[in-house]
C-alpha cells in the first residue's frame, strides 16, 4: 500500500513539472519603460518561440521547469523559470557591449563586431547628464583621443574640438560633422535632445571614405527615428542654477593703496582727489564734486552673478510597417554668469519616410530648423583691473568711473555690459536631406540624397552711450559741435548643397560575407558677407533693414562698407569594400577621388586609398569554448585623408585699391589728377594643394568574463605632410605686405587610446558599472619650410621639433636676491635687486633675443575620465570625473596683475612681493617703472595647467509604469544634477580652462576669458 501511495506521489509531482501551461507576459526597455515590439523569446533547448506585438505582449506554451530566454538586439539577454506563480515580464537592460549592434559609419551601417577601424561608439544617454545644450560640451572627456577646449560662454558656441591632435598650422583644427548626411565643420543649432547616435571615426580607415575633409577625424551623428509599431510623445525638462566655478580675488581698497604706496617708494599715491599716506585717513569722496564715494568694491562681483538656464523638449513619434515620423520642439535658454549675456535657442525637427511598392521603394527627409541669439559680451578685464575705490554708481545715479589721477582710464565694467545688451548676434538656420532607397534586387539597393544646409546671420552693433561721472561716454562723436552715433548691419547669408548617389551590395555566400558600395557625389557652397557702416545725429532711431538711406562714415580709420562672395565646389567618386570570413577574418579597402575648386589649377584632384584587416580570435577553435573571453579581436587599418579646410580663394592673385599704395600722379607735376589703381593683397599660387594625413593604427577589442568586461585599446601614427603655410611677401619682389599661401611642412603624432569598462550582473536589484577612458598623443614638427623655419606669433611658437603651439621666451632664473648676485650675472638691461634675473642660455655674457628658447608645452601628457555609475531597484546614480595631466598654460593674467606699472588693480600676488625683509619671495619687487622689461614672455608666466574635477554628479528616480499608466503616463523619470563641484588644479589663474586650439595659442589665459560655471539642475522626462 505504501509503495502505491508512493508511486502515486511521485506521478503526480512528475505531471506537475511536464505539464504545459500557457506563459503570458510583456517586455519593456528598462531606460524608458516602453514595450519592445519584435523581442524574441524562445524556451531554452527547443525550437519553440514567439515575438511580441505593438505592445510588447507575448504568449508561449512551456512546460514547468523550463527556461524562457528573452532577447531583444541592442539589449541584454533575459531568462525566467517557469514555474507556478511566477511573473513572467521581462525588463530588458541595453547592452553597449552588444556585438551585434548596428552603427552607422560612412556613409553605411556596420556591426560592431565587423569594424576593422578605430571607431567610438557615444553613449548618448550619459550625454544627457550633462547640462550644457551644446552637443560638442557633452562630448568632453567621454571618447578617448577627444579633445576639447572653450571658456564658459552661454551656450558654449566657442567650444573647439580636435581628433588625436592637431593636424593642420593655417587649415582647420575641427573634425568633419555628418548629420543626417549633412557635412558641416559646425553642429550649431544641432539639438542633442534629437540625438539618436553619435561615431567617432578617429582612424584613416574609417574616416578616409570622406577624403579632403577626413584628415581632422568625422563625427557622425544620426537624429532620432520613430521605431517601428511605437506611437510616443515625450517631455523633457530641466532648469538649472549657474554659479561661478572659482572665485578669483584681486586687490581691495585699502591693499591697493598699500602696493602702490610701496611700488612708488614711499611717494604718496593720488587717485582722484584723494593722497593717501600710510595712517592717514581716507576722505569721503574721491572727486572734489563729491560725487564719487570712497569705495571697496568687488569689480567681478558686481559683473558676475548667479543665473538660470532651462532647457524643454517635446517629442512626438508614430512608425507602423509602411509610414514613420518624429517631429520634436526644443528650447533653450542660458543665462550667462556675466550680466547681460545670454543664449537661447528654438530647435524644430521633423523626420519621416514611407515605404512603397512593398517596401521596395522608400521615400524620406531629414529636416532641423534652428533659431538661435546670442549677447557675448564680456568685461572680465575690465572688471579685473577696475580700481576698487570707484563706485559702481555716483552719488546723482550715474555710473562711476575714474576721475583726476592716479585711477588710469578703464571704464566702469557694468556699463560696458548694459551699452551691449542689445547688441544680439541672431542665426537662422535650415539643414537636411530628401532621399530615397530603392532595393533593385535582394542585397542590391540605390540610395540618392539631397543634403542642404542654409545659414542665416544678422547682427545690428546698436552700442548704447552712457553717463559717467556727468560724461557721455560709449557710442559718441562729436563733430563741429554736433553729437552723432554709429551702428553697423552684418549680414551674412551662406548655402551648401550635396548631393550623393550611391549603389550598395550586401549578400552571403555561406561562411562568406561581402557589403560593398560606390558613390559619386558633389558638392557646392556660396556665401555672402555684407557690412555696413553708418554715422547719425544722437538720437536718430535706425532702421537697420534698410540702412542704406543713412550716410556712411567718412573715416579711413574704418571698413565702412564692404562685401565679400564666396563659392566652393567639389566633386568625389568613392568605393568601398569589405569581407568577412566566418565571422573570423575581415578585410576592407576604400578609394576616393576627390576635385576641389580651392586648390591650384595644377593640384585640384587627390586620390586617398585606406585598407584594414580584422582577425576576431575568440571564434578560432582553441578559444571559442573560451569561460573567459567573449570577444577578442585584432584589427590594423591604414589609409590617407585630406585637409581642405582653407580660404575659397587661397589660390587667386587678390588685388585692392588703397590711396597710400595705389593712387598715382602718373603726370608727374604734383598738381595733376590722381588715377587709381590697384595693389597687390594676395599672391596666387596655382599648385597650391590639400594637406594629406596617412595613418596607421592597430587595435584591439575584448569582451570578457560573460561580456562584464570591455576593452578597446588603440595605438596610431599619424603623418601630415604638405602642410599649408602663410607668409608675407618680402619688398624686393615689390609686392610688400602680400600674402602668399603654399605647402611646405610635415608634422606626425603619435598617440595611444584606452577605454576599459566594467558592468556587473545585478545582485538583489543591485548593479554597478565603471567606465575609463585614457588618452595620450605627441605631437612633432618636423619640417617647415619657411623663411625663418618656424612661425612666432606672440609667445606661441611652431618649428621642427617641437609641438604646435609651444611658448617660446626667456628662462626665469630666479629673483636677484643679493647685490652679489646682480653684480656677477650677465648683462642684463634693468638688472636689480628684487627683479627677475633671465638665463644667459648661450653664454655670451647679454641677455637678448638669442637667449629665448622653447620655455612650455601646452599639449597634455594625457588626459583621461572615469564613469562610475549603480542602479538599484528604480533608482540610478552616476558621478564622472575627468582631467588633464603634464599641459602647461601661459597665464598672460599676471603680466598685468603682478606688475603695478599702471594705475589698475592688482592681484594678490603683489602682497608677497620681494623685499629686503621677504628675500625669499617669488614674486618681483615692487616697481611703477619696468626697466627689466618683465613682462617678456618667460617662464615666469608658465605654470602647470593639470586638472582633476568631479565634472557630473546625477541621482534619478524612475516611477513604476504599473502606477504612472494610471495617469496615462508610460514612463516618469525625476533627477538632480551637479556638475564641476570638486576642481583641483596648481594652475593660479581665474580659470583652468581656455579657449584655443591652434598655433595662435593654446591654454593662453588672458583677461578676457568668459569664467565656467559650477551648476545644479533639476529635471524629469516623461513619456505618454
Amino acid at each position: 500500500m505504501n509503495k502505491l501511495i508512493y508511486i502515486c506521489l511521485m506521478f503526480t509531482v512528475g505531471l506537475s513539472f511536464a505539464q504545459e501551461v500557457a506563459v503570458n507576459g510583456k517586455v519593456t526597455s528598462e531606460s524608458d519603460g516602453l514595450p519592445l515590439l519584435g523581442a524574441t523569446v524562445l524556451v531554452r533547448g527547443t525550437n519553440r518561440g514567439t515575438q511580441t506585438d505593438f505592445d510588447g505582449n507575448y504568449q508561449i506554451d512551456a512546460n514547468y521547469g523550463e527556461t524562457l530566454v528573452v532577447s531583444y538586439v541592442g539589449f541584454k539577454s533575459v531568462e525566467i523559470a517557469v514555474a507556478q506563480g511566477a511573473n513572467y515580464d521581462a525588463i530588458l537592460q541595453e547592452d553597449t557591449f552588444q556585438l551585434d549592434a548596428v552603427v552607422i559609419t560612412g556613409y553605411t551601417t556596420e556591426k560592431k563586431k565587423d569594424i576593422t577601424g578605430a571607431i567610438s561608439v557615444v553613449d548618448v544617454d550619459e550625454l544627457n547628464t550633462v547640462s550644457t545644450p551644446n552637443v560638442i560640451s557633452k562630448l568632453q572627456s567621454r571618447v578617448p583621443g577627444l579633445n576639447l577646449t572653450s571658456s564658459g560662454v552661454p551656450g558654449g558656441n566657442d567650444t573647439q574640438i580636435s581628433i588625436r591632435g592637431l593636424t593642420s598650422v593655417f587649415g582647420g583644427t575641427g573634425p568633419l560633422w555628418v548629420i543626417d548626411g549633412v557635412q558641416t565643420n559646425n553642429p550649431a543649432g544641432l539639438n542633442p535632445n534629437d540625438v539618436e547616435s553619435i561615431q567617432i571615426l578617429k582612424d584613416a580607415a574609417s574616416a578616409g571614405i570622406y577624403g579632403t575633409e577626413a584628415a581632422r577625424g568625422v563625427i557622425v551623428v544620426t537624429t532620432k527615428q520613430a521605431k517601428s509599431g511605437t506611437s510616443r510623445l515625450t517631455l523633457d525638462s530641466r532648469v538649472t542654477l549657474n554659479t561661478i566655478r572659482e572665485n578669483f580675488n584681486v586687490l581691495n581698497a585699502q591693499d591697493w593703496l598699500d602696493v602702490r604706496y610701496a611700488a612708488q617708494g614711499g611717494v604718496p599715491v593720488v587717485a582722484g582727489s584723494l593722497i593717501y599716506t600710510p595712517g592717514t585717513p581716507l576722505p569721503e569722496f574721491l572727486d572734489a564734486n563729491n560725487n564719487l564715494r570712497v569705495s571697496d568694491t568687488d569689480w567681478v562681483d558686481v559683473i558676475t552673478g548667479n543665473s538660470i538656464s532651462t532647457t524643454t523638449d517635446l517629442g512626438y513619434s508614430y512608425a507602423s510597417d509602411k509610414f514613420k515620423v518624429f517631429s520634436g520642439f526644443g528650447h533653450a535658454k542660458d543665462d550667462g554668469i556675466i550680466s547681460h549675456t545670454f543664449y537661447e535657442r528654438i530647435t524644430l525637427r521633423l523626420n519621416s519616410s514611407v515605404n512603397l511598392f512593398k517596401n521596395r521603394l522608400t521615400i524620406g527627409e531629414n529636416l532641423t530648423v534652428a533659431n538661435f541669439r546670442e549677447v557675448r559680451s564680456n568685461s572680465m578685464e575690465d572688471a579685473l583691473l577696475q580700481n576698487p575705490l570707484i563706485p559702481v554708481y555716483g552719488e546723482d545715479g550715474t555710473y562711476g568711473g575714474p576721475t583726476g589721477a592716479g585711477l588710469q582710464d578703464k571704464w566702469n565694467p557694468l556699463a560696458i555690459l548694459y551699452i551691449n545688451k542689445d547688441n544680439v548676434q541672431k542665426t537662422w538656420r535650415t539643414f537636411g536631406n530628401i532621399y530615397a532607397d530603392i532595393n533593385i534586387l535582394d542585397g542590391l539597393t540605390f540610395s540618392s540624397k539631397f543634403n542642404f544646409d542654409h545659414n542665416s546671420y544678422k547682427y545690428d552693433e546698436q552700442t548704447a552711450s552712457f553717463n559717467q561721472n556727468g560724461s557721455i561716454l560709449g557710442n559718441i562723436f562729436i563733430e563741429d559741435g554736433l553729437n552723432y552715433q554709429r551702428f553697423a548691419r552684418n549680414r551674412n547669408v551662406s548655402d551648401t548643397y550635396i548631393f550623393t548617389n550611391l549603389l550598395r551590395f550586401n549578400k552571403d555566400f555561406g561562411n562568406h560575407t561581402v557589403n560593398a558600395f560606390a558613390g559619386h557625389e558633389t558638392y557646392e557652397r556660396d556665401q555672402d558677407n555684407d557690412f555696413k557702416r553708418i554715422q547719425v545725429p544722437m538720437g536718430t532711431k535706425v532702421d537697420f533693414e534698410n540702412i542704406d538711406q543713412y550716410d556712411i562714415i567718412a573715416d579711413n580709420s574704418l571698413l565702412d562698407a564692404y562685401g565679400i562672395g564666396a563659392d566652393s565646389k567639389r566633386e568625389s567618386m568613392f568605393a568601398k569594400v569589405s569581407y568577412d570570413y566566418s565571422d573570423k577574418y575581415y578585410a576592407s579597402a576604400s578609394v576616393r577621388r576627390d576635385g576641389s575648386s580651392r586648390f591650384g589649377r595644377n593640384n585640384r584632384y587627390g586620390v586617398f586609398p585606406t585598407a584594414s584587416v580584422g582577425w576576431t580570435l575568440s571564434n578560432e577553435n582553441f578559444l571559442n569554448e573560451s569561460n573567459v573571453f567573449n570577444n577578442l579581436k585584432l584589427r590594423a587599418s591604414w589609409g590617407g585623408n585630406g585637409n581642405a579646410d582653407i580660404l575659397e580663394y587661397a589660390q587667386y592673385s587678390i588685388y585692392q585699391t588703397a590711396v597710400e599704395n595705389s593712387n598715382y600722379d602718373l603726370s608727374g607735376g604734383g598738381n595733376g589728377g590722381i588715377s587709381i589703381g590697384v595693389s597687390p593683397n594676395q599672391v596666387g599660387n596655382p599648385d597650391l594643394k590639400w594637406e594629406q594625413s596617412y595613418q596607421t593604427n592597430i587595435g584591439l577589442d575584448a569582451n570578457l568574463f560573460d561580456n562584464s568586461i570591455n576593452l578597446v585599446v588603440d595605438v596610431y601614427e599619424k603623418t601630415t605632410s604638405d602642410l599649408l603655410l602663410q607668409t608675407i611677401q618680402p619688398s624686393v619682389l615689390g609686392e610688400a605686405g602680400s600674402t602668399l599661401f603654399f605647402n611646405a611642412g610635415d608634422m606626425v603624432n603619435r598617440g595611444l587610446d584606452i577605454l576599459l569598462g566594467y558592468s556587473s550582473s545585478p545582485i538583489h536589484d543591485f548593479k554597478f558599472g565603471v567606465d575609463l577612458t585614457f588618452s595620450a598623443y605627441k605631437n612633432e614638427i618636423t619640417s617647415i619650410s619657411n623663411s625663418e623655419n618656424f612661425i612666432l606669433q606672440g609667445v606661441s611658437y611652431t618649428g621642427v621639433g617641437h609641438p604646435i603651439g609651444s611658448y617660446f621666451g626667456y628662462v626665469a632664473d630666479g629673483i636677484f636676491r643679493t647685490p652679489e648676485e646682480v653684480a656677477v650675472h650677465a648683462e642684463q638691461t634693468g638688472k636689480a635687486l628684487g627683479n627677475i634675473r633671465y638665463r644667459d642660455l648661450n653664454g655670451d655674457g647679454v641677455i637678448d633675443q638669442d637667449d629665448r628658447t622653447i620655455i612650455g608645452n601646452p599639449h597634455p601628457d594625457f588626459t583621461y575620465g572615469i564613469n562610475l555609475s549603480a542602479s538599484y531597484k528604480r533608482w540610478d546614480f552616476s558621478l564622472f570625473f575627468d582631467g588633464r595631466q603634464g599641459n602647461d598654460m601661459y597665464n598672460a593674467q599676471r603680466e598685468l596683475l603682478d606688475f603695478p606699472y599702471f594705475g589698475f588693480n592688482h592681484g594678490l600676488n603683489t602682497l608677497d612681493a620681494w623685499s629686503p625683509s621677504n628675500a625669499n619671495s617669488t614674486i618681483p619687487a615692487l616697481s611703477t617703472t619696468d626697466s627689466n622689461d618683465q613682462k617678456r614672455p618667460s617662464t615666469y608666466f608658465v605654470e602647470d595647467g593639470s586638472f582633476f574635477r568631479l565634472k557630473n554628479i546625477n541621482l534619478a528616480y524612475n516611477f513604476d509604469p504599473e502606477t504612472t499608466s494610471k495617469l496615462g503616463i508610460k514612463m516618469a523619470r525625476v533627477y538632480i544634477q551637479a556638475e564641476n563641484l570638486i576642481n583641483i588644479t596648481p594652475f593660479t589663474g581665474f580659470d583652468y580652462e581656455v579657449p584655443g586650439l591652434s598655433r595662435t595659442g593654446i591654454g593662453i589665459a588672458g583677461m578676457g576669458v568668459y569664467p565656467h560655471t559650477k551648476t545644479f539642475s533639476l529635471g524629469f522626462n516623461l513619456q505618454f
